[in-house]
């Protein structure tokens, strides 16, 4: 079985389907900012290195990375708060 060459760059809907979760669980569970590579919605983007670490932070087995997800978490919405 072939495994597909994901952009590092992905929509919502690509992210999800990268995550392997439906949308609707992603927009609830994800915790990763997308970035804007146009300043229209549409150009929003999810980082696949970024996907990859809050992955990864959920493994039970990597304690610290979880951590550091968690900081960034808290960072992120701070930001959101001020924006």
């Amino acid at each position: 079985m072939d495994t597909p060459t994901w952009p590092a760059a992905m929509n919502q809907q690509l992210a999800a389907a990268y995550c392997g979760i439906s949308v609707d669980t992603f927009v609830k569970v994800c915790p990763v900012i997308p970035i804007n590579i146009t300043t229209s919605r549409a150009g929003r983007r999810y980082l696949r290195a970024r996907l990859d670490e809050w992955l990864l932070s959920l493994d039970p087995v990597r304690s610290k990375p979880r951590e550091g997800m968690r900081e960034a978490r808290r960072s992120a919405l701070r930001e959101a708060q001020r924006a």
